[in-house]
């Protein structure tokens, strides 16, 4: 990174939000901070004169959301200092770094105060309530942006600021929560201390990297029952006592077991002589144990890994966790005479929701490079033929363990998930095939084979190729519906999406012949072909609402598609001219966004206009917070804010200079998402075209970049200065959809 880009990420460090600049000016105390800040600004290109306004304006193009910079739970500046190498990759005494931080400010020529280790020992202890505890954060935050500026979204002024504002004196006392439990039992190979501290070591490395917020007593600390037996508790946070509360904690959970379960499969330890079982309890901590143990021990058809207690079974439905249970439990009388009913996890919607396995990340042989790229191919297309020398070089890795266990599903779709993610399509067909060899019933990865023969179809090298991948993702689709018996949300959104894919590529090949004259009948068969295959996109994203507890991606997909016919009803330009934006007259495309809005129950029309009005934004935020709340996978999540961003522009019937804001907000912190993704050498599961489909994260800026210049434009002048609530007009002109920005 460039210097000036340093100096940039040091100044939206220290004011990442615009009310965190109007908190600093307001205090004329600040004013020699703030002229010396102008300057660096000034010195490093940011601006152009050397005034407040001009530095004002550079932050407010850049800040982000004030709700974004949330700490994590229970995690304090105490924490937070101890745990500097995991969270900052900073190993340095808090001695030493304080000297880096006072070179660093001295070196900028920038009057913030200086960091003593008498004030951090005092930060740790006490809420930062005065304005030179405040700076003493601003200097910190500084430091961090221009040092690790890929940490500064996440670590800045905001972010330090609440964490010296939570108490540090009480250890609260959770009495309810979710215990996962894991124990290894000898199916002839010896469980040795080597197997129980791998397994230890797994589980501190995910809860501090993962759900880094656990701090008092043994809330997130690995404990011993017996020898073979660990556990962790994870407190259920929120006050209330429904099923809906414990969504976070067994998100995590889940999460945990996930990953753990595809880790032991990789390790050196895991061996068919050993088997390891997870099982998760939720309910009160007291009486936990008594429902875990007999999980944990007892002896299941197919041996499954991940078990649980009827009531987790309930609290994963009602937060629609996507993790697939069996179809029938297994029933078992407890010491006690109670009976106790076993469910088990059969599958994950790994694709989207669950995160990626570090080691399968890591791997050489996964990578997307030409060397990997060619050994790969050698493995799964060319067996026998990889010279012994190479052999012993690269194993073992993802690919020759896997066909060592076969029947392993679970890790054979985490192989393919990271292909897909690299865009090593044929490769991950591979994987699949022999997954479903296997179980052809495995809706987790028919679906996966279906988005790949989609993804193909879209780079497709000529319209016969193209039909015939659709045909062949449709063939998947038709397989599942009539040989598996339970569906889901996410399997009918897929479905849809190839006529969704199908509808616009016919539209956009259409618009590429630049006809200057089209026959009338010509131009009709084409839009009744569009609008047929969006009205059977139309259907299937229904069906996935239908299915699904919260209907909220089905919801989504379903809004797009009917304003995308009333584009192409209301607007025959855009079959003609490529030039033409995918856009109508507001009234018309407002209305059927509205109409599905009413129909799932957010859209109040008894409600007076303004109630409704905020009812609206009020539950569009609800959605976008649960299915938020169901996501682990960073590559997924910068597409659930962009979809975010779109409802509130494209949907919600008026946009006001607030939502302006929010938007460009939002799409910048998807943007800053997609740039980490980069670094683990993975795409990003993009709807800025519309449909799904696997993006480079460098594409997906520029997409980003162009849609944050286009609300900029319509929102107008001075967007950051005027009233939250004045409404934006747009002067006769059509609709600006967001979602259709890039197609």
């Amino acid at each position: 990174m460039d210097k000036n880009s340093r100096a940039a990420s040091a100044i939206m460090a220290v004011f990442p939000t615009v009310g965190a600049f109007e908190a600093f000016t307001e205090n004329s105390g600040n004013n020699r901070i703030m002229t010396s800040l102008i300057r660096y600004a000034k010195k490093n290109d940011l601006i152009g004169s050397a005034g407040k306004e001009e530095l004002e304006a550079f932050i407010q193009g850049r800040a982000r959301m004030h709700e974004n910079f949330v700490p994590p739970n229970h995690l304090d500046f105490e924490e937070f200092l101890e745990k500097k190498e995991e969270l900052l990759n900073l190993k340095l005494s808090v001695r030493n770094l304080t000297g880096r931080i006072n070179g660093l400010l001295q070196k900028c020529r920038v009057d913030f105060p200086r960091v003593s280790n008498s004030m951090l020992s005092r930060l740790r202890k006490e809420k930062a309530t005065t304005v030179y505890k405040q700076n003493v954060l601003r200097s910190i935050a500084f430091w961090l942006g221009h040092e690790r500026p890929e940490l500064a979204y996440q670590w800045n002024y905001e972010t330090l600021f609440r964490l010296c504002q939570k108490n540090k004196s009480l250890e609260k006392n959770f009495q309810e929560g979710v215990r996962i439990g894991f124990a290894f039992y000898s199916r002839g190979d010896v469980i040795g201390h080597e197997t129980v501290n791998w397994l230890k070591k797994s589980l501190k490395d995910y809860v501090e990297k993962s759900i880094p917020h656990f701090r008092y007593g043994r809330w997130g600390k690995v404990r011993s029952h017996d020898i073979t037996t660990l556990y962790i508790d994870i407190p259920k946070e929120e006050e209330e006592g429904d099923p809906a509360a414990y969504r976070s904690c067994l998100r995590a959970a889940v999460s945990m077991a996930h990953q753990i379960s595809i880790r032991w499969a990789l390790s050196r330890y895991g061996t068919k002589n050993r088997f390891l079982s997870i099982g998760i309890t939720a309910g009160e901590f007291d009486v936990l144990d008594n429902y875990l143990l007999p999980i944990l021990n007892a002896r299941l058809p197919g041996d499954p890994v991940i078990r649980a207690t009827d009531y987790v079974r309930q609290c994963l439905l009602i937060n629609d966790i996507r993790a697939f249970l069996c179809q029938k439990p297994y029933e078992t009388t407890l010491f006690n005479g109670e009976t106790l009913t076993i469910w088990w996890i059969v599958a994950f919607w790994t694709t989207l929701y669950f995160d990626f396995i570090p080691e399968l990340l890591k791997d050489p042989i996964l990578k997307d490079n030409p060397e990997s790229r060619q050994h790969l191919s050698r493995l799964l297309f060319y067996p026998g033929t990889v010279p012994e020398k190479e052999t012993k070089k690269t194993e073992p890795n993802a690919i020759t363990i896997f066909f060592t266990r076969p029947h392993n599903a679970m890790l054979g779709l985490e192989i393919a998930k990271t292909l897909y993610y690299r865009r090593l399509f044929r490769e991950a067909l591979e994987i699949l095939r022999i997954v479903l060899s296997i179980n052809p019933t495995d809706l987790t990865a028919r679906a996966l084979r279906l988005a790949l023969f989609r993804s193909l179809a879209l780079n497709a090298p000529s319209p016969g190729a193209f039909e015939g991948m659709l045909r062949q993702a449709e063939e998947e689709a038709l397989y599942a519906e009539a040989n598996i018996p339970w569906q889901s949300e996410d399997f009918y959104c897929e479905y849809g999406t190839l006529y969704l894919v199908k509808a616009m590529e016919t539209l956009r090949s259409t618009r590429d012949q630049k006809w200057e004259v089209a026959e009338e009948s010509d131009l009709n068969s084409t839009k009744q072909t569009v609008l047929a295959g969006l009205e059977k996109a139309a259907s299937l994203f229904r069906r996935a609402v239908t299915v699904s507890p919260s209907g909220i991606r089905s919801s989504y997909l379903l809004s797009c598609v009917k304003t995308l016919q009333a584009v192409v009803n209301s607007n025959d330009e855009v079959l003609t001219n490529p030039e033409a934006s995918l856009n109508a007259d507001p009234c018309n495309v407002a209305q059927p966004s509205k109409d599905v809005g009413w129909e799932i129950g957010i859209n109040r029309s008894e409600l007076p206009f303004e109630q409704q009005y905020a009812f609206l934004k009020h539950m569009l935020g609800s959605q976008q917070q649960i299915h938020d709340d169901s996501v682990a996978l960073n590559t997924y999540r910068p597409t659930t804010l962009f979809s975010y961003a779109v409802a509130l522009w494209d949907f919600i019937p008026l946009a006001t200079v607030s939502t302006a804001r929010r938007v460009i907000a939002m799409l910048k912190t998807a943007m800053d998402l997609a740039r980490l993704a980069a670094n683990n050498e993975v795409c990003i599961y993009s709807f800025t075209r519309i449909y799904g489909e696997i993006m480079p994260p460098e594409q997906y800026v520029r997409h980003l970049e162009k849609a944050i210049q286009m609300i900029e434009e319509k929102a107008g002048p001075d967007l950051y200065t005027r009233p939250d609530e004045e409404i934006i007009q747009f002067n006769g002109q059509n609709s600006s959809l967001l979602m259709t920005l890039n197609f």
